[in-house]
């Protein structure tokens, strides 16, 4: 599991490197220096025609520094200066003179741009909180338009650390290396586009240099499956827990089937599937490991009855909206005794009825796309797409649920505790049912003992990197909701389990 850092929490940690540990900021501008200067050999790019755009801060401290090594190591680089150098920063002025006592041409003009081979963007870092101006936007568009390899140092120019709003215009990368960690506006869309490839780069500042009260942001990795449950020699299908899924209408079986065939793959012991009569067939034709319990009228005393068998229940995929459907999703959130997973059509019946988690309930999961997330809010969508890590925090923390809010990268808020930015995934993956199975394999790792925050986060970890799985055998184009099943069992044998 690795930090994802905002700017103020960045700002933090620099300031604490420098103040509490002692080590000087033109040290760690040098090592960021030449973490860039090892990824340009790395990649046989150090001797080509490099133009680096310098800005007036620490970034363009940084690039100044980029420059003089690659300078003194005979290569072809030069050095453009742009903005306002009469408020340059004490590091900036520092590494300009440096420069010049080797010799170096320092030039504002942007002329070299022409027959540029590799350009570097350090005009802006981490800080920047406005919409870029004057002659900024141009200068990112006529580079962005260059045949030429384009680097970012810490982060692109116009890319807002805090959340990956474009400021305007922003540097559009081929390759992105930031400092120390990776920073939120990297992770989420649609700033993780212009960052292309994100290299993290260790220049000395340590997890330790984070302030006591900071709660950062987190995203999993490969070390993090170890968290899923293992099996057992003395297993049996009670023991690896009971899943309820509560799912589809008429015309939609398939949701209940995918959200069921996916809670079983991730390890559960047994899924019982209620869901109308009219969807017995198809079931038990698809999925004859399920227990099938159905209905074609309203029946509090049965659904009470399958509510108390479960050890975690699933709730929403292909509901529907009728009466009978809302009936279920009120009945569910005031009676069940276990964690629970809300998705889908339940969301759409809780949009109308916000006051029913309000009230005390069991530790629940939501799992809401942006238009999902949007109908809850009463937010138009756009406001949503753009302020989406904010919206999934306060959401979390006033309805006290885990909320899991899909996108590209999915966001994992835990009220009052961490958010987790989830890195894996495929463009595959934006398939109809593939929320289905979201659902069922969170639901299916809380019936195996998993708290249900671990099991969001994980579960959608699992999840992208099972349609990673599905994507090397299966055009993206082509990738379907069973696939991504497929690829579960694909990342359960490679971890053993």
């Amino acid at each position: 599991m690795k930090y994802i850092l905002n700017s103020r929490e960045m700002k933090q940690c620099d300031s604490r490197t420098i103040e509490h540990y002692g080590l000087p900021s033109m040290v760690l501008m040098e090592r960021a220096a030449l973490s860039v200067v090892s990824f340009l050999h790395e990649r046989d790019l150090w001797q080509k025609k490099i133009v680096i755009l310098c800005g007036s801060g620490n970034n363009g401290g940084d690039g100044l520094a980029i420059a003089r090594l690659l300078y003194l190591e005979g290569g072809q680089v030069s050095v453009c200066l742009v903005g306002d150098f009469s408020k340059a920063s004490p590091e900036n002025m520092a590494q300009q003179k440096i420069c010049r006592q080797y010799g170096m041409d320092l030039s504002s003009s942007t002329d070299t741009l022409a027959d540029a081979q590799v350009i570097v963007d350090a005009l802006f870092g981490i800080g920047l909180s406005r919409e870029l101006g004057g002659d900024y936007p141009a200068l990112l568009q006529e580079v962005n338009a260059m045949d030429a390899y384009r680097l970012a140092v810490d982060i692109p120019s116009g890319v807002s650390a805090d959340d990956g709003q474009i400021m305007g215009q922003a540097f559009l990368a081929d390759a992105t290396i930031t400092f120390a960690f990776a920073k939120v506006g990297q992770m989420l869309y649609p700033g993780k586009k212009y960052c292309g490839e994100l290299i993290v780069s260790a220049i000395g500042i340590e997890s330790c240099s984070l302030a006591d009260q900071v709660l950062p942001c987190k995203s999993l990795e490969k070390e993090d499956l170890k968290q899923l449950p293992q099996a057992s020699s003395d297993d049996h299908k009670g023991s690896r827990g009971k899943v309820l899924v509560i799912a589809g209408s008429e015309d939609m079986a398939g949701a209940a089937y995918l959200a069921s065939k996916s809670a079983l793959t991730s390890g559960a012991g047994m899924v019982k599937v209620y869901t109308p009569r009219c969807n017995r067939d198809i079931i038990l034709t698809r999925f004859p490991e399920a227990i099938l319990v159905t209905y074609d009228k309203w029946n509090e005393k049965q659904l009470l009855e399958e509510l108390a068998w479960a050890d975690a229940i699933a709730i929403g995929p292909g509901l529907g909206k009728s009466n009978l459907a809302e009936n279920l999703v009120r009945t569910t959130l005031e009676n069940a005794a276990v964690p629970m997973v809300v998705d889908a059509d339940a969301l759409g019946i809780l949009a109308e009825h916000l006051q029913w988690l309000k009230k005390p309930h069991t530790e629940t999961v939501i799992t809401p796309h942006l238009g999902e997330m949007a109908r809850l809010m009463g937010s138009p969508l756009m406001y949503v797409t753009d302020h989406k890590l904010s919206i999934a925090q306060d959401f979390a923390r006033d309805y006290q649920v885990i909320c899991a809010l899909k996108d590209a990268a999915t966001i994992v808020s835990v009220p009052y505790a961490t958010t987790y930015i989830n890195a894996s995934g495929c463009s595959g993956m934006a398939t109809a049912g593939s929320g289905d199975v979201l659902t069922g394999v969170i639901a299916g790792l809380i019936a195996q003992g998993l708290r249900p925050e671990d099991a969001a986060s994980l579960g959608v970890y699992l999840h992208g990197l099972a349609g990673e799985e599905a994507a090397r055998t299966e055009a993206n184009l082509c990738m379907q909701a069973g696939d991504i099943i497929k690829g579960i069992k694909t990342i359960y044998q490679k971890e053993g389990r």
